[in-house]
């Protein structure tokens, strides 16, 4: 499945493209238009009270009437004109200079607080995977994980092939933002680490550290004691999360692509 672009979300904000028939059916897009729509609804809110800072334009009128007796004519001219057009300049430039300040503001404490809960959950459904009080599918068998996720998600995820101290424990079919996703449980010999497969990218996780590694991108973040590295394959993200260093997560994850 393909998900809608940031500029096909943009041209529907503006009104120049028409919901498609793929939103209608993907709850994830249809989250993700609402969160920017609630964004642009928060900037026409700030803007609307915004006013010209009245000191501001009475320094500068200030500023143009002291000129000295002895300036050039054309000197002259030019401030004269300059002082006639002040009152617009300065409204504009407040203006712009409010736009400047504010949208990177709002944004980045949007995405901030977005990212940080998404890596949050991400964490969190590795403690519970590792913890007793839930559901868990125990198997260390690839082939009957992967049957019972197909069976759960309706979908092939990829899973390692133990050996090399590797050793599957099991999966687990939890929610994320309102989604179902599902995780898997490696032992490695540097510890335990969850792989949790979302349709989210890399970069809307917050996961942003981005780096290459045999020829692939990859992306990496740390949250609270965990460090995470996820990798796109296809249109789902595989997020390994845990207390393991980001070069042996970096390598598991590479053990799944083609």
């Amino acid at each position: 499945m393909t998900h809608l672009t940031d500029e096909q979300f943009e041209l529907i904000l503006q009104g120049a493209q028409s919901e498609s028939d793929h939103l209608a059916d993907c709850r994830l897009c249809q989250k993700r238009l609402a969160e920017r729509k609630a964004l642009a609804d928060r900037l026409r809110s700030a803007f609307a009270s915004i006013e010209p800072d009245k000191g501001l334009a009475e320094r500068i009128r200030h500023r143009i009437d002291v000129v000295p007796d002895q300036a050039e004519p054309g000197r002259v001219r030019s401030l004269l004109d300059f002082h006639a057009h002040w009152k617009g300049w300065t409204a504009a430039f407040s203006a712009a200079a409010a736009v400047i300040v504010l949208v990177p503001l709002i944004m980045y404490f949007s995405t901030t607080s977005s990212a940080s809960a998404a890596q949050a959950a991400l964490v969190k459904i590795h403690e519970h995977n590792l913890s007793e009080n839930h559901h868990f599918y125990s198997e260390a068998d690839p082939e009957k994980l992967a049957a019972y996720l197909k069976g759960k998600l309706g979908f092939n995820l990829r899973l390692p092939q133990p050996g090399r101290g590797l050793a599957l424990r099991g999966c687990c079919v939890r929610h994320f933002q309102d989604l179902i996703v599902g995780s898997y449980v490696v032992d490695t010999p540097e510890g335990v680490m969850s792989v949790v497969v979302v349709t989210d990218t890399p970069q809307m996780l917050g996961i942003t550290g981005k780096f290459e590694f045999g020829g692939q991108t990859y992306y990496k973040s740390s949250f609270a004691r965990m460090h995470m590295v996820s990798v796109r394959i296809g249109d789902y993200s595989y997020c390994a999360v845990g207390e393991i260093s980001h070069q042996y997560l970096t390598d598991l994850l590479s053990r799944l692509l083609p």
